[in-house]
This record gives structure tokens, sequence and C-alpha cells, in this order.
């Protein structure tokens, strides 16, 4: 069967011993992007690439730790604050800031970088996603002496320490003091950043290259490699290719289109990377210009057809053979809230067609259905990715059995991206990367996280009782009351279906030989590159842009 093939091949790859090391004078490290940032300064950014970049040049107070535990504080390891303490009614915890910390222009990082951060975030006018989550958790933060702060509590919550440290990022008062907090974006500082991270900023080509370099002075130690460097290759597919074609060292995640062909070549070695990531097929509930409800999507009815009309479990293995399942929700198998056992809209076209019929969908001479002259007819656009384009012709071809004809829109990233941002879609074809987190859940499918410009609920879902049980379960005291609160929250969006949830992706990653990269962290891949090494010359670049 070509599935046992595929994962020998994917298993000899994994086992291949690595050569032995020595010593290698340029230890640049080149990693295939498929895509950009738009802003470098940390929690205002939209695109995610962006979210990698900030978090080499930008330190965090801690880490979630290999476990990916995000209840309490326990397995955190500690960053930019060397310990912590939990006052008595756990309404206010105390970092001690390490005092070696270095802004990356040679500025000591103190307590007034914290404080200034946090103003700055929760600030409405910066515009920061993360920084309305913090502002609905805490109460203020609070300086102790130039190494100490305090972060204050609106009320106990399971994941109140992680809401923090994974929130929340120092930032130097003494270069952004005089910006105007609506304008950050649009300042100097965001193309041209000074953090206090693992490594320094040293250029970026907007589309095509980013470049960072190991930044001497930081406070844990030296990282070993003296330069990373980013290169953008447009979309996945073209980035995977760069790395077999030797013109990169790293893809963190390598299609199931290109799988195949990455095991026969004997220098690249896959890597098992847990993820947190879930593809899905988004109705926009709204006319594309916004003004008005959708005329088709906008019925949860019709919805709910659409979704009984798709086999996703055979889809999942036409397209990703035996390395992704169905997905099951808004939510990834690996967070901690995941929940197996809810309610499936079941396979069932037969009941599809009779909930069209009921709603008074009839099908016409050419077999499309129509209601009151308007066709049961809407347009998905996706990327040009050959399993996206694949997944939307088979769902294509399921609909149109159902009558329901729909037209297929690949276009390059950059278009798909302005059309889901700016919601100018009928139906969008993509997939988000959650956290260990289940907060991330309100800012993706939430009722308040639909805006202008905005790739965050992009078909402007509102369900009230999924909003209620999102906000309960992060309020919740225990951890078997937020699961439950969530499996609630769940459970509304799989029967009001915002999207037809398709599949929960097994990761792999591919690296060249020559890198020496042995742990990753599942929510994170990149926050362990100032542990990885190299043990040998890299390859003559042969399509990414020359390093100087």
């Amino acid at each position: 069967m070509r599935s046992s093939r595929l994962w020998c091949m994917i298993a000899a790859s994994l086992m291949a011993a690595a050569c032995g090391k020595r010593t290698v004078a340029d230890k640049t490290v080149v990693i295939a992007a498929g895509g950009d940032a738009d802003i470098l300064i940390p929690l205002l950014w939209a695109e995610g690439q962006a979210r990698v970049y900030t978090e080499l040049m930008f330190d965090k107070l801690a880490d979630v730790g290999q476990g990916q535990n995000t209840v309490g504080d326990a397995g955190y390891v500690p960053r930019m604050a060397t310990g912590w303490s939990w006052s008595a009614d756990s309404l206010a915890i105390t970092f001690t800031l390490d005092p070696r910390g270095r802004w990356h222009d040679g500025v000591p990082v103190r307590a007034a970088d914290l404080r200034f951060a946090y103003q700055l975030f929760v600030d409405p006018a910066s515009h920061s996603g993360p920084g309305r989550e913090l502002a609905a958790l805490t109460d203020s933060l609070t300086v102790g002496d130039s190494l100490t702060v305090t972060v204050w509590y609106k009320a106990r919550s399971p994941e109140q320490f992680h809401s923090v440290v994974y929130n929340f990022a120092a930032l130097p008062e003494h270069l952004l003091a005089t910006v105007p907090r609506d304008s950050l974006g649009q300042s100097g500082f965001a193309r041209l950043p000074i953090g206090n991270g693992p490594f320094r900023f040293v250029s970026w080509d907007k589309g095509v290259r980013l470049e960072l370099a190991a930044f001497d002075d930081f406070a844990r130690g030296r990282p070993k490699l003296d330069r990373v460097v980013f290169s953008v290759f447009g979309d996945p597919a073209t980035a995977a290719r760069a790395v077999f074609a030797g013109d990169a060292d790293f893809i963190e995640m390598v299609g199931f289109d290109d799988l195949e062909e990455a095991a026969r070549h004997p220098d690249i070695r896959l890597i098992s990377v847990r993820g947190y990531d879930y593809g899905f097929l988004e109705f926009n509930l709204r006319t594309p210009d916004g003004r008005q409800p959708h005329p088709v999507l906008a019925d949860r009815a019709v919805r709910r057809a659409l979704t009984m009309a798709v086999d996703r479990t055979t889809l999942v293995r036409i397209v990703h053979d035996s390395l992704a399942r169905p997905a099951l929700g808004p939510f990834s198998r690996s967070q901690w809230t995941a929940d197996t056992t809810l309610r499936q809209l079941a396979f069932d076209p037969a009941a599809a067609e009779r909930e069209l019929d009921a709603l008074g969908w009839r099908r016409a001479p050419d077999g499309i259905r129509a209601r009151n002259g308007r066709r049961l007819a809407f347009e998905v656009v996706t990327t040009p990715s050959r399993s996206r384009v694949r997944y939307a012709e088979l769902i294509q071809q399921a609909l149109a059995r159902i009558g329901v004809a729909i037209s297929i829109n690949p276009v390059d990233v950059g278009a798909f991206r302005d059309a889901v941002s700016s919601h100018k879609f009928d139906a969008a074809l993509f997939s988000w990367r959650s956290t260990p987190s289940p907060s991330g859940t309100r800012q993706t499918w939430g009722s308040s996280s639909f805006a202008p410009g905005s790739p965050f609920n992009a078909g402007g879902y509102r369900n009230p009782t999924f909003d209620s049980e999102v906000d309960s379960g992060l309020a919740a005291l225990s951890v078997t009351q937020a699961r439950a609160h969530f499996r609630a929250a769940y459970q509304a969006a799989v029967d009001d279906p915002p999207a037809i949830w398709l599949y929960d992706p097994l990761n792999t990653a591919a690296a060249s030989e020559r890198l020496v990269a042995r742990t990753f962290q599942p929510d994170a891949w990149w926050q362990s590159i100032s542990s990885w090494d190299v043990t040998g010359p890299r390859r003559p670049l042969r399509s990414a842009p020359a390093t100087p």
C-alpha cells in the first residue's frame, strides 16, 4: 500500500544518523519560509511569520516547556525572569528579572521596560489583539525595583500565569516612549527593531529575506549559530523544493504533496513535529461587501446540510493518506481542551438533500438548486497548494451531488491573505495554527474578533452560546470546569458550523544533514534555534539570495 511505503521511507529518514561533528567556519542556517511578516513588533503583528521573527528577537518572561502545560506554572522554563512568586490569594505574581538582560543596543533591560510594554499593549490605540486578552485578565503591572515587577489579576483562572508570560514581551522604553501608540506599526522601529532576545536584527528585504545574527551578550549565553536567514519563497511548496535543492537548510512543515520527494533525498532528514494546526473550509456569513447577511451561507441549516454532504474521513484519506486525521472542531487535538467525543454532523447526503428541500432550495433542470431565482452556488478561494486545491475539488464534487454548485478560485498567497483579511470571499479553504492554550479560540472564532482588515473570524461568525462558554472556560477555576465549558463551546461550533472542519495534520519538518537540531517545542519550533548547530559547510545557494 502507498501509505505503508511512504511511512517506511519517512521512518528510514527519521532514523538516519547525523554526520560526525566538526568545526564549521560559516555557521549560517537558511530557513525556507512560505510567507513573510507584516511588522516586527511583538504582539502587534497580524501575519504568523512575524511571531517567529519577533520571538527570536524579543525574550519572554517564561516559556511553556516540552510538556505544554498551560495550567498553573508547572513545567514553565525561566527566560527573562529568573523566578516568580504567587501571592497568598493567587491574585498577584511577582517576577524577578535576570540582571544580565540587555537590549541589542547595550542598554540594560529593566522593570520599567515591562511596565511600559504592558501599558502600551493594553491601550486600545495600539491595536494589539493579545493586549485585549491582557486587559481583560489583569488589573495592572507595578514595579517594585529595577528588577522586580508584579502582575495584578482581576480574578483567578487556571491559565492566568500562561496568559501573561505567553502574551507579553518587554519593549525598550528608551526607544519607543515618544512614538504615538496608534502609529507604532508605521514607525521605523517596526522595520528596524531593537530586541533583547538571542538574535538581533540585521536586515529585512520585505517579501524576500530577513537576516538575524547571534547576540553576543544574550543573558543565557550566545547562540551556537552565527546567523539565521529566513528566505521567503512565496508558498510552502516552493519553500520545500528549496530545501530539497540545497538552497535552504530547514522548513518547518513539508506538505503531503512533497513528502515522497523529500524521502528520496539522502541528505534530507524528515523530523516528526507535534503541532497545533487544523484545516477547514470557512464560510463567510456576510456578503463580500459586508453590508448584508450572505444570501446562502448565513443560513445555519444550509451550512449544516453542506457539512453533511462531505465525507471528511474519506477526504483526509485521499489527500493526506495516513498523515492527518479528520478535524473535530475549532481546535487541535494537541490542546488540553480537545474533545474527541463531540457529537459530529454525520456524513449523510440524503439527509442533506432533505434539509435543502425543506428550505425551499429545489433542483432546476440543470441539476443545481435554486430558490426565488437565486442559484445555490458560491465560490471557494484557496491558495494554489495541490493539497488544498484537491480538497476544494473533492468538496466541489460532493456538493454537486446534492445540487450545489461551487467554483474554485486558486490565487497566490498574497491575494488569498487580502481576500480573507478584507472578508471579500464566499468560502475560504485554509488552516489555523492554534496554541497550547485554548484562549486563542476566542480570537480566531469569537464574535468580538471580527474586524476590518483582520483575518480572525474572517467569516463573521456570531454564536452567543459559543462566546459565553469560551469566556466561562477561560475564567473557570478548575481544569474540570474549564474542559466542560470548552466542550460546550466546541459542540456549539459543530452544531452551528462556521466552517466544515476538515483535517488535523501530523506535521513533518525537513532539515539538511548538516543541521543539528534535536528538539522542537510543539507550539513554537523556532524556540530551539538558539541551540541549533551545524556540522559542515552549506552548499552554495542556487535560488535564495546570497548572504553578504
